[in-house]
């Protein structure tokens, strides 16, 4: 569009000169020629001018380099010192007791039995059918490699697994170690070390001719519950002592205190392989004027063989 407005500009230019220059004097026509030809290109600047846009040179200042400025002022976040956090783990257990067949059980060779655990979900998630309670090692004792959980177990339930198996025919001490499985193959045990629970047998007749071989029946493990009592004056301990024995017997034992005191001649019968408890009763102290000491309690059994179990973990008066 600039183009066709100059050559329009120029024509009309041209066109006056010739007029003026037939119609004016010689002198005057040069005059008037470049006064009009400085006056068009005059106009054309201005019109050039007007259509041209503006730019000024401002000299622009950098930007620096530097680090940008945080969106927010807040201090990052600290992270926990170790052991702090309380997230459950989704599967964790914890064993709580044999409920039958008590390590060193005497099972007859080839007899069939069921071995139950007490076990409770400690961790986050619910046990279901997708559990499994897998072999891991040891005697699998004629039993299957894996079995489906049985029911169901919420976080905090106690449930109790029962396996079937079957004591070989030869004769000898057996033990198999087993675990769970999560859905996505994860096997855990119980405890903070991740433990196996097992099954501990011993395949005999139970009544050898002689009775100090380790297959006869016999108490097998002694523990100990005490429970502390407070007066103002005196410190009481009520005494429970658990017995275990691996089949039926008679069992005679005694309790001896540490300050000499003893109770002889306790007897008690298992009809078959079990824990039984027996109530020792209280043992009590002068709070102020006895000695601040630890005591002990301990159990010896006379039948059917000698032991002499461990004593009992230290008790103390109250207040110390």
């Amino acid at each position: 569009m600039t183009v066709k407005r100059t050559y329009g500009i120029a024509a009309s230019v041209i066109c006056l000169a010739l007029l003026l220059g037939s119609c004016a004097p010689a002198a005057s026509n040069g005059t008037i020629i470049a006064t009009s030809v400085a006056q068009t290109v005059i106009a054309q600047d201005t019109e050039r001018a007007q259509l041209t846009p503006t730019v000024t040179n401002t000299p622009s200042t950098p930007t620096p380099h530097g680090s940008p400025t945080p969106l927010t002022t807040k201090a990052p976040p600290t992270a926990p010192p170790p052991g702090s956090s309380n997230i459950i783990p989704c599967n964790r257990a914890e064993y709580v007791a044999d409920v039958t067949i008590p390590d060193g059980t005497i099972v007859s060779p080839g007899a069939a039995f069921m071995k139950r655990w007490s076990v409770k979900n400690t961790g986050s998630c619910t046990w279901n059918s997708t559990y499994k309670f897998v072999f891991m090692d040891g005697d699998v004792l004629g039993g299957a490699y894996v079995y489906n959980f049985p029911g169901f177990a919420a976080p905090n339930d106690t449930v109790e697994i029962p396996i079937q198996l079957y004591a070989p025919a030869a004769t000898g001490s057996y033990k198999g170690y087993w675990k769970l499985q999560a859905p996505d193959s994860t096997i855990f045990g119980v405890g903070p070390e991740d433990q196996s629970l097992w099954v501990s047998i011993v395949v005999g007749s139970g009544t050898p001719e002689n009775n100090k071989t380790a297959s006869v029946y016999d108490i097998t493990a002694v523990t100990y519950t005490i429970e502390r009592r407070c007066t103002s004056a005196n410190t009481f301990w009520h005494i429970y002592v658990n017995l275990t024995s691996n089949g039926p017997l008679k069992s005679t034992f005694r309790i001896v205190q540490s300050d000499g005191v003893a109770q002889n001649g306790i007897k008690l019968t298992f009809t078959q392989a079990q824990t039984l408890t027996f109530d020792y009763g209280e043992w009590s102290q002068r709070t102020i004027t006895s000695s601040p000491n630890a005591r002990w309690v301990q159990v010896i059994t006379t039948a059917p063989l000698y032991h002499e179990w461990p004593k009992s973990y230290p008790i103390y008066l109250c207040g110390t």
